[in-house]
């Protein structure tokens, strides 16, 4: 009986924390944008004219200034623009028959029916959603629903990350560690210069300099690990759902005198090719 009350209490607890996650995910997408453009304002006010100084004098100046300014401009672009896009862009999933479609871009559920009957006569299906189950894909506890190629939910993006914006995601992530550090390379000056009390000649405050530093730092590390992490799922043709379930099956087969093979993974560069949807069709 204890163990029955102990089991509810966890599945109840478990939906009050999916619940929260996906309520707050408003202020996650929120604060993520305030911080962005708060070290965006500071970089252009006060680190980008502190960094490249204008010299009427000297072509060379003048062509290191513009050179400097378009690539900031084309890194802001960048970092809104998939951020936009991982948030907007449906991740793929499996809906009901003949209520509703998924992305624009997915086929409906009846022609999923047929494909999945192709390989086998009993196709998969969700024991929470009680939909069919394509190969790949997986259930979020959060959005409660199964989602194709599923990685993981994210509450900065306020989305599950799979099929359709997962590069968006990546993509993001990227520019945005290259951003954090590009800023605390070319900052650092101004940077000693906001925990001091002399020699400030900016309208920005101290403080905020003193933080978007401290911020590119700390997000630029973090982020860094956890953008490596997805490269090599990716040119290993996992997700991070699949990695987990991989080593079980990798120990299981191990333990048998078999070798696990994964049979989605073509190869690094195939599969980073198969990601990004360059090269030829697979």
């Amino acid at each position: 009986m204890y163990s029955n009350i102990w089991r509810n209490f966890i599945s109840a607890a478990d939906k009050a924390a999916n619940t929260v996650i996906l309520a707050v995910g408003p202020v996650f997408i929120a604060l993520a944008v305030g911080l962005i453009g708060l070290a965006t304002t500071v970089y252009f006010t006060v680190v980008f004219p502190s960094f490249y100084v204008w010299d009427e004098d000297y072509i060379w100046t003048k062509i290191y200034y513009y050179l400097g300014l378009i690539f900031s401009i084309y890194m802001v672009v960048c970092i809104f623009f998939h951020y936009y896009m991982a948030v907007r862009t449906k991740p793929g999933g499996v809906l009901n028959v003949g209520t509703e479609q998924s992305d624009s871009n997915d086929p409906t559920i009846q022609d999923l029916f047929l494909e999945l009957e192709e390989y086998q006569e009993y196709p998969k299906t969700c024991k929470k959603c009680h939909l069919p189950k394509p190969e790949r894909a997986h259930h979020c506890s959060v959005c409660r629903r199964c989602v194709l190629k599923f990685d993981h939910h994210c509450p900065w993006i306020a989305n599950c990350v799979g099929h359709f914006n997962h590069r968006y995601f990546l993509l993001f992530m990227t520019y945005l560690v290259i951003g954090c550090f590009y800023f605390a390379l070319v900052g650092w000056k101004p940077f000693l210069l906001s925990l001091g009390e002399t020699g400030w000649e900016w309208s920005m405050p101290r403080p905020y300099v003193a933080l978007s530093f401290l911020l590119a730092v700390a997000i630029g590390l973090a982020l860094g690990g956890m953008c490596s992490w997805h490269y090599y799922l990716i040119i290993t043709a996992q997700t991070t759902v699949e990695f987990y379930n991989n080593q079980y099956a990798r120990r299981t087969a191990k333990a048998k005198g078999e070798v696990y093979v994964n049979p989605y993974d073509l190869g690094p560069v195939l599969n980073l090719c198969q990601f990004f949807n360059v090269g030829r069709n697979l």
